[in-house]
């Protein structure tokens, strides 16, 4: 019995020695303000760097791959069940400027640390810019944004910016510089814009779960309305389309049967944004999920494209919270 036993300690000792990993990884110290280093593992050398990138863009990036409706359609007061679905996405990140600083392969696996420049993005962009910069034509919606009007003052210039979605991240583009926005970047890009044509105003500025969210429309100038809403992860849905008014409207009509109410899955507090538009004719939207649909997928991070069509078009827009 006690040889047995012997040979079965052996047997469970030895892939524990033949797995042993460096004795680095996960160790390495690095500046916590202006850096980060992620790890991979895997069979083949390009795997393994791929899974260090994908590791350092998780810190970094915006999305959640649990995603749901955050603001869903309700009836008669009754939530509907299937209002939030699981979403998966696999993109591989890439990311400018990572830095590979070990490489070991043992044991038939490769081992990688890589590490990327985390400071601010206005330090960031200021050393990729040329000396040389001249004002250029910015955005309608982006140059009253908190971000914009900060790389404004910091650059010393206003560039033409653009906001993009590019290997599973929302990034700042310059013409050929590309920098990755975290959360607090990203949710720079919200922000509070009326005018005396036109305002959208929500019945409160920070809700919980379940509670009802109805809108103020307030205009000057008859047109066809269109409000869309911006998910905390820079997906669009549209709320309302081309509706036709006269007059300043609530919606939706507390008289009605429809209202909406808030879902917030996520256990942590988030942030939308809201926007109405007023249009002589009515617009094109299909760009956008209508709000009754459940699926809002990866094809709808339409952020981008919802702040090019604003550049031409007259709109308001009203940043909310979301409680946990």
């Amino acid at each position: 019995m006690r040889k047995q036993m012997k040979k079965l300690l052996f047997l469970l000792i030895i892939p524990i020695i033949s797995f042993a990993s460096p004795d680095w990884l996960y160790k390495l110290e690095y500046d916590k303000k202006c850096e980060i280093i992620g790890y991979g593992i895997n069979a083949t050398l390009a795997n393994a760097k791929q899974s260090a990138i994908s590791d350092i863009a998780q810190s970094i990036q915006v999305r959640i791959d649990s995603s749901a409706d955050i603001s869903t359609s309700d009836n008669n007061g009754d939530i509907k069940n299937n209002s939030s679905i699981n979403l998966k996405t696999n993109s591989q990140a890439t990311l400018n400027g990572v830095q590979f600083i070990k490489v070991e392969h043992e044991n038939g696996l490769w081992y990688v640390a890589a590490k990327y420049d985390n400071s601010s993005i206005e330090i960031k962009l200021k050393k990729l810019l040329p000396r040389s910069l001249k004002d250029e034509p910015q955005n309608n919606y982006l140059k009253n944004t908190p971000l914009i009007r900060k790389l404004n003052t910091y650059i010393g210039k206003k560039l033409n910016y653009e906001i993009v979605r590019k290997d599973n991240l929302w990034q700042l583009q310059y013409k050929d510089i590309l920098l990755p926005l975290n959360r607090k970047n990203f949710y720079n890009l919200f922000s509070n814009q009326s005018n005396q044509q036109l305002s959208i105003t929500p019945n409160q500025n920070i809700y919980k779960e379940n509670e009802e969210m109805f809108f103020n429309i307030k205009h000057k100038k008859s047109g066809y309305f269109s409000i869309l809403y911006v998910e905390h992860t820079g997906k669009v849905g549209v709320l309302l389309a081309n509706y036709k008014s006269n007059k300043s409207f609530i919606y939706p009509d507390i008289k009605s049967e429809n209202v909406f109410k808030i879902a917030n899955p996520y256990g942590k507090p988030i942030q939308e944004l809201y926007v109405v538009i007023n249009s002589k004719t009515p617009i094109s939207l299909d760009k956008f999920e209508n709000i009754s649909d459940t699926l809002l997928d990866e094809s709808n991070y339409n952020f981008s494209q919802l702040i090019s069509q604003l550049n031409s078009l007259e709109f308001s827009t009203f940043e909310i919270k979301i409680r946990k």
